[in-house]
């Protein structure tokens, strides 16, 4: 029998990586420094989160992204993002998922769908449905679209990071962090077609922070993605080139200073994103091992 993980049972194990751990085998110490965190909403198709009738709208996902500025013993200090997205689970919630990603004028739509003895469809795996890494159709929903050759259907976390002054740093210049592999919360074994889980939590993106010394400042971009909007039109707020076949499902500015005394001040918000990403995705799918 499918289990239903809720968000409750996965939250102390991601409230212990926000503790002081040493690294396995080495004795090294890294301490959290400070850690933020901040709640949003997913629509679909995109909202824009400064528009007043955001809230008469129902989300696909509650989202939640997370900061943590770590300090090591030895090393530079970095920060730690992750983003983790929770399916609301009523059966109102399911009705509207189901009907509002029906795409009925896509056939195909019917065999990538788990169907229940009453023919209704089940809730998606929620981290097999966002993923890029793995077996096509069987630890991912997504693969090789037939038709166009090319395979978008994933979410992906990519971040970009700034000094103080707005100018992209040399850790992100040549190439940003990125990823789209998505996780079940800390439940093993649990990424295919037929497990319910409805929380998808992204992996941990270390950026870093130089050497973080006192006086040092700066800041980073975090957009979440989707990778085919299916058609739909981005909000006229949104930057209107596609990120492959899609677009930011919501955007998020981190600043970060760390004062004279040693201590760090950081601010965390959710906006319209002022610009895509300017990442070749393409490309990047291409290089992605996938077995």
């Amino acid at each position: 029998m499918a289990r239903d993980y809720r968000f409750d049972e996965i939250r102390p194990a991601i409230e212990r990586l926000m503790t002081d751990v040493p690294a396995t085998g080495t004795g090294k110490q890294e301490t959290v420094a400070c850690q933020e965190a901040l709640d949003f909403d997913v629509f679909w198709p995109p909202h824009d989160p400064g528009l007043p009738d955001q809230r008469r709208r129902h989300p696909i996902l509650k989202g939640a992204i997370e900061t943590r500025m770590i300090v090591p013993s030895e090393e530079p200090a970095f920060a730690a993002v992750s983003i983790t997205l929770t399916r609301p689970r009523d059966e109102m919630s399911r009705e509207f998922w189901n009907n509002r990603l029906a795409f009925p004028d896509y056939a195909w739509m019917s065999q990538v769908r788990v169907w229940d003895a009453n023919e209704r469809w089940l809730w998606p795996n929620l981290p097999c449905l966002l993923r890029l890494p793995g077996k096509e159709r069987v630890e991912r929903y997504g693969g090789v679209d037939p038709g166009k050759g090319v395979d978008n259907d994933f979410a992906a976390v990519l971040i970009r990071s700034y000094d103080a002054e707005g100018n992209e740093t040399g850790a992100t210049r040549a190439a940003p962090f990125v990823s789209a592999e998505w996780h079940p919360g800390d439940v093993r074994g649990a990424v295919d077609g037929h497990t319910v889980v409805h929380v998808a939590r992204s992996d941990d993106l270390k950026i870093p922070l130089g050497e973080g010394q006192p006086g040092s400042a700066g800041k980073f971009a975090v957009w979440l993605i989707y990778a085919d909007f299916m058609g739909f039109d981005l909000p006229s707020s949104w930057p209107q080139e596609p990120e492959y076949a899609g677009g930011a499902l919501a955007w998020f500015e981190f600043e970060w200073e760390r004062k004279a005394d040693g201590t760090w001040q950081t601010k965390l918000r959710n906006a319209a994103p002022p610009g895509n990403t300017g990442f070749d995705w393409e490309n990047w799918v291409a290089g992605v091992k996938r077995p």
